[in-house]
């Protein structure tokens, strides 16, 4: 038996978890906290090792004899059980499963379109791509500078709240500031393509599999000639071998190389494949011609992508709605049906709070002080605005029959926030980087969870206690 990589150790205050990335993220299973035994045995389980032998070293390793010795076979025969109902070792649940041969024998078969064109773009720097595209813009999304290569009739109408000349935000000290410009290096930006795939098929040629082994150095047939090919003969890491199946399910497909992730929509109409850097500097879209489903279903897609970006820039996505409140933003988070538009429409109309998003903040860092950043998703509330503001606080909204306040320790403020976001965790490293965040958040500003129902009561709990800790 062995562990699943998909869950990782991580330190919370003084306690230890089993957090999931990855797949066990999108199958939705749950992490746990251990105490210093299981720690070891989970280390233990790095490797494969049966049942007796890890046995032998526990029991060697706690000086057990005797009784002592049988109390540890049970326990943690009952500890493994308990792995692997969860998922945490290795074959202990079923996952997703389909008809495509990476569940048969562990390479994909895509569709015609993604024959076509899957080698075609690896590295951002050396595709003709300007060539092939038709239009370019500059924004400046959440604070961070995004360029956008493509036809525009791809993007959201919404992103054009976010177009600016010169990619910068000017870092004021104010309490509320729009995005101005004041210089920035292009290179730091995030560079994202969109790409018609109806106008590669007439001038690329590219190999039928996208996990030939003896075309992996070029990534192109011999016959393939075009302007529009990439020079990708240093990008060797298309190897099935060093591939990692990030996440596979019914809608989507992440795949990890060296240097990039791609990732497959398989139920997304017209979104067809994304090549992204694992930094999210670069991100390349391939996509059906123009039309308003895929302009929406693009939409949502970018911001998978650019959430990466985000992540390793100092800032994350809490799902939640928001209101201004005293100069500054509260948001309210919880699954969805807990309330947070309700409760939000509960202080506009008690205290003529104005909504700043509908259902998703940007949060980050500037000298240690968080604050929001404007973006144009906002799920389908329609609210968001183009602004960087102060974060006040955050309310972690729980359905009760009674309207009640729990104070939260440092520990569940950092775990309780960080279940409530929707960035992308794919691995350690942005576990990591996330708790760090989340950690770092949390410190000077207003967390606690709300117990309520849907009447005017819970909005005079909570802005009592806000208006006492101001």
């Amino acid at each position: 038996m062995k562990r699943n990589d998909q869950f990782v150790l991580e330190k919370i205050e003084d306690s230890i978890y089993l957090l999931p990335i990855g797949q066990m993220i999108a199958d939705l299973n749950k992490g746990i906290r251990v105490n210093e035994t299981c720690q070891f045995i989970w280390e233990q389980l790095e490797k494969d090792i049966s049942f007796d032998d890890l046995i032998d070293i526990c029991i060697k390793h706690f000086g057990a004899e005797g009784e002592g010795a049988e109390r540890i076979r049970k326990d943690i025969g009952d500890l493994i059980t308990s792995l692997k109902v969860r998922g945490m070792l290795e074959g202990s649940r079923n996952i997703f499963r389909c008809a495509c041969s990476l569940c048969r024998n562990g390479a994909p078969v895509l569709s015609s379109r993604f024959e076509q064109y899957a080698y075609f773009c690896p590295n951002a720097k050396a595709v003709k791509v300007r060539e092939i595209e038709t239009g370019y813009g500059k924004y400046v999304i959440g604070g961070l500078p995004v360029d956008i290569y493509g036809d525009d009739r791809y993007l959201y109408d919404s992103f054009e709240d976010f177009k600016t000349d010169i990619l910068y935000l000017n870092e004021s000290e104010t309490e509320s500031v729009d995005f101005i410009a004041d210089g920035c290096d292009n290179d730091t930006a995030m560079n994202i393509f969109i790409t018609d795939i109806s106008k590669l098929s007439d001038k690329v040629e590219l190999t039928d599999n996208y996990f030939d082994l003896e075309e992996e150095k070029t990534g192109f047939s011999d016959s393939t000639e075009s302007d529009f090919a990439p020079d990708i003969s240093k990008d060797t890491d298309i190897s099935e071998s060093e591939r990692t199946v990030v996440i596979h399910h019914n809608e989507l497909t992440v795949l990890e190389y060296s240097t990039k992730y791609v990732l497959f929509f398989h139920e997304l109409s017209g979104v067809e494949e994304l090549h992204m850097s694992k930094d999210g500097t670069y991100a390349h879209f391939f996509c059906d011609k123009p039309s308003d489903e895929v302009r929406i279903n693009l939409f949502h897609v970018i911001r998978m992508a650019f959430l990466v970006f985000a992540l390793n820039r100092g800032k994350v996505m809490l799902h939640s709605c928001s209101i201004l409140f005293n100069g500054r933003v509260w948001a309210f988070s919880g699954p969805s049906g807990t309330g947070k538009s309700t409760h939000c429409e509960i202080w506009k109309k008690l205290f003529e709070t104005p909504i700043v998003n509908g259902d998703l903040n940007l949060i980050g860092l500037e000298n240690d002080i968080p604050y929001v950043y404007g973006t144009p998703w906002c799920g389908s509330s329609g609210i968001y605005e183009n602004k960087k503001r102060r974060l006040g606080g955050i309310i972690l909204l729980k359905q009760a029959i009674d309207n009640r306040l729990e104070n939260l320790n440092t520990e569940k403020k950092v775990l309780f926030v960080q279940q409530r976001l929707i960035t992308s965790i794919w691995d350690k490293d942005s576990m990591e980087k996330t708790l760090g965040l989340v950690s770092e958040i949390i410190k000077n500003i207003y967390v606690k969870r709300l117990y309520c129902n849907k009447e005017d009561e819970a909005g005079y709990l909570i802005h009592d206690d806000i208006m006492k800790s101001l």
